[in-house]
Parts: structure tokens; sequence; C-alpha cells
């Protein structure tokens, strides 16, 4: 009887990588309006980097199965939209209108402020059905046309219309009640797992000494990472040979890191010492179980996040080439 063996799917790695390097150049231009995109949908910059990384994965995995031109923007807005969508779908987080796929002529509204978008960006999310708020930020906020808008959403111009029609007439309709708006916004409130601090604070002494044999012992056998947009490693042993190796071998000064609250989210924040004082090197979620760490969450390479974080931190992002 024949005898099969089980493929090694890391002999792919290096042709995959080189295909996925290319891609991302060819929609690195377009990388931050994605991500403010996915920001302004889900209302939390993290659920917004879960957004693109899935988009991306999505993007690139289907390019094989695509007959026609293709254009980087429009692309990826559409996949961001239909997950988005499907997402909110699955965990029946918005109540579907079958108004979104009416037209009706005679009630056109005119043309909403991006001013008046920005103002109530927190109510779109909240309020709105995924397909308005998906509508009237392509067409009103990052100007896609309407045919382009259309196709995202899969639907004709016309039904397209009649959801901004819908979303623009929900919208002032919010803007007049606020004491309703203010409740609104606990809706995508989640809470997130809060790690052992004994264990945080270990891989906080190990960043502060810069410590690598330290920091690997404080990962499960079976621990998995995740480097956003770059990698995954499974098992201790991996980790330990590969990013914790690469956080001092590549991460030169000092090193400072600490544990706080980032948007309701438990992390350890990273900060480097250089010329022009302490700076944002990287964030970093965990979760621990019987004192190890089980899974962490690396957003080193999510440069829209990090300024965010920078921001929110009152710190510079440090400098590095994406």
């Amino acid at each position: 009887m024949e005898q099969h063996t089980e493929a090694d799917l890391q002999n792919l790695e290096q042709e995959a990588w080189n295909l996925k390097k290319r891609f991302l150049e060819t929609v690195a231009p377009y990388r931050s309006d994605l991500w403010r995109y996915c920001r302004k949908l889900t209302g939390s910059p993290w659920d917004a980097e879960d957004l693109v990384q899935e988009t991306l994965l999505k993007a690139l995995a289907s390019l094989g199965q695509i007959w026609q031109p293709v254009f980087p923007k429009s692309y990826l807005f559409r996949i961001a939209t239909n997950t988005w969508i499907n997402q909110c779908r699955r965990d029946n987080r918005f109540e579907l209108s079958s108004y979104d796929e009416e037209w009706d002529d005679s009630n056109r509204s005119g043309h909403i402020s991006d001013f008046e978008v920005y103002e109530s960006i927190e109510l779109l999310v909240h309020r709105l059905s995924p397909k308005q708020a998906a509508a009237i930020l392509l067409a009103e906020v990052f100007h896609f046309t309407a045919k382009e808008t259309a196709d995202m959403l899969a639907t004709t111009e016309g039904a397209m219309k009649s959801l901004l029609h819908r979303a623009r007439k929900n919208l002032r309709s919010m803007q007049t009640n606020d004491e309703k708006n203010r409740e609104s916004r606990s809706v995508l409130e989640r809470e997130y797992p809060m790690p052992d601090r004994k264990v945080i604070d270990s891989i906080i002494d190990a960043f502060h000494k810069r410590d690598p044999e330290a920091m690997a012992a404080l990962f499960s056998e079976y621990a998995y990472n995740d480097i956003v947009h770059v990698g995954q490693e499974f098992g201790r042993e991996t980790i330990k040979k590969y990013s914790v190796r690469d956080t001092f071998l590549h991460w030169s000064g000092a090193l400072k890191a600490f544990f706080r609250m980032l948007w309701d989210r438990p992390v350890v924040i990273v900060l480097i010492d250089t010329n022009q004082g302490w700076q944002l090197k990287s964030v970093i979620y965990l979760e621990t179980l019987d004192c190890s760490i089980v899974y962490k969450k690396e957003y080193y390479f999510c440069e829209d996040l990090l300024l965010e974080a920078a921001k929110e931190l009152d710190v510079k992002l440090h400098e590095r080439g994406w």
C-alpha cells in the first residue's frame, strides 16, 4: 500500500511571503485610509485593527479568484465593508432595516457635511444599520462615487441612494436627542479578561532588565503569539527563538514598560529611551492562565493604531521603517 506523508506547508513560506510583501507594498498608500474607515465603522481602535488585519488577509487570499481589473482602494474598502456587515449580522449587534434596500425618489435629502458626519460618528456606529453607516461613510467622508459605493455594498445605485437618504434622516434625528445618544454609546462595549498581575509584573521586569530568558520562561509551552500583520508563532520554543530574541537584539536603548488600561483593554505599553525622550515602541496585549502567558498580541507593526495610542499617552511614536 502506498504510504502518504503529511506535507510541510512551511516549504511554501518564502514564496508566500514574497507575494505578501508585494501585495503590502501595492496597498500601502491606502492603508491609513482603510484604518480610519475601519476605526469609524467599529468605534474602537482595537476592533479597527482586527478588521484591517482580516481585510488584508482576505484581500490577499482572494486575488487568485478575481478575473477582472482590481483597483486597490475600492477593493480593500469593499472587503472591509462586507466583513464588518457580516460580523454585525453574526453577532446580532444591529437591526437590519428592510428600508435599506428601498428607494423613495421623492424624499431625497441634500449633501450632509463632513463636519456633521465627524461630529456624530459614534452615533453612526451605535444607531444606524451597518449598511447605512457604511454608505454614509463611503460616500460622504471618503468621497467614493455613487457607483463605487453601490458596488462595495453589492447593491444598485438607487438602493444606495435610499441608504444615504435613510442614514441622513436618522443622523439628523439623533442629533436632536442628546440623552438617548449618550445612552447608545455603550452598545459595543466589551470586557477583556484581566491578566495575572504577577505575570505582567514579571514581563515588565524582563523588559527593564533586557532579559530574554526571563521573558521566554513566562510563556506557556503551547502559547500563541500573533504579531499583527507580520506573522504567527506557536509554542514557547518558537517564540523564544524568534520574537523574544528579536525584541532585545533589534531594540537598542533602554526600555520602559508599564501596565495600563488603553481604550478599556489591559495592555503593556513599551517605551524606548531616545535623544528626544521616551517614545512609544509597542503595545502588547496578553492573556494568562495558570501563571503563564497563553496568548500574546503584538501591535508593533500597526502604525495607525500606534499613532493614536501615542496621542492618548501623550508621547511621540518612535520612528521605524514599516
